[in-house]
């Protein structure tokens, strides 16, 4: 068993975010080898995403600009209830990613899905694909005002709400050491005042990356993208081992970045983490959740479930 912030899990594999996202994904996902389900991101209103073509993939790495597609608030205020139990019948518990285009967004939406029974929720600091009037919107972890504001309201939120679900916050990869340093202080500060954030979800996509075709056309409709897959995984990892150095034990993290196989989860672990989550694994798969069985059959083969 694992343990995420007082949750039990069977072992380290989730799925990440992006990957599930309707009552009928979580059915699929919960009769997976997943040890949680993760669903998500949702926003407070309803998004189509980005338009065209959204997903690319060659072997040594992927792009995407979904643009956070959801069904918005109100459609997971009234289904996740029955999420949960799905999740819950299958002994898994259920994770929630939000993402909003301001504090105020995300501390409604916290305590909206933990009034809905989420299990643990994941603040969305890190999307990279969502794009306004032609321009793309600032990737909120990498403005520690901002990043510092949304956990106190979060954490206001649920502690108004009287619920305990524990949260933390995905970020997108740091080039530079001393501003993840200066993230990570932040969010020792926040959890050593209590109520603040439990975990670190290390990476997301890496912002910005372009490929074209031999027309030189973009791949991706809007042009940039996040790059992700298993190039992204020495990035992945060397933000996790920094982090792990850099936070209290009291935060622990998920690994997240090129993992397809066992040995890509004893990496993590490895290097700091707690747990894995994964995505472009399961779409280069042809969203076929029985990839999260072959992962975790490997990872047992590496370590013997250790």
């Amino acid at each position: 068993m694992v343990g995420l912030c007082g949750v039990e899990l069977e072992h380290p594999i989730m799925n990440a975010a992006g990957t599930c996202k309707t009552v009928e994904d979580v059915a699929g996902l919960a009769r997976s080898a997943v040890s949680a389900v993760m669903v998500g991101s949702i926003t407070r209103q309803a998004r189509a995403g980005n338009p065209g073509n959204v997903y690319w993939s060659s072997r040594s790495y992927s792009l995407n600009s979904l643009g956070l597609p959801n069904r918005g608030l109100a459609y997971y205020a009234e289904h996740l209830p029955a999420m949960a139990k799905l999740a819950h019948d299958a002994g898994k518990p259920l994770a929630v990613s939000i993402a909003g285009f301001d504090a105020a967004e995300y501390a409604e939406m916290a305590g909206a899905v933990a009034a809905a029974g989420a299990d643990l929720i994941e603040l969305n600091l890190a999307c990279p694909n969502v794009w306004d009037g032609g321009r793309q919107k600032r990737i909120a972890c990498f403005d520690l005002r901002q990043t510092e504001t949304v956990c106190a309201g979060v954490a206001r939120a649920l502690a108004e709400a009287g619920a305990a679900t524990p949260f933390g916050i995905k970020i997108s990869p740091f080039s530079d050491p001393a501003a993840l340093a200066e993230l990570a202080e932040l969010v020792g500060r926040l959890a050593g005042e209590g109520g603040g954030p439990r975990f670190v979800t290390a990476v997301n996509t890496f912002p910005n990356a372009l490929v074209v075709d031999e027309a030189n056309r973009p791949v991706i409709e809007t042009g940039l993208a996040g790059l992700s897959g298993p190039a992204l995984k020495p990035v992945g990892l060397g933000q996790v081992c920094q982090l792990r150095r850099l936070l209290p034990e009291t935060v622990q993290i998920i690994g997240v970045g090129g993992v397809s196989s066992g040995r890509d989860v004893v990496d993590y672990l490895n290097a700091g983490a707690s747990a894995v989550q994964l995505a472009t694994a399961f779409w280069n798969r042809g969203e076929d959740p029985t990839v999260f069985g072959d992962i975790l059959s490997g990872w047992v083969d590496e370590t013997g479930g250790a």
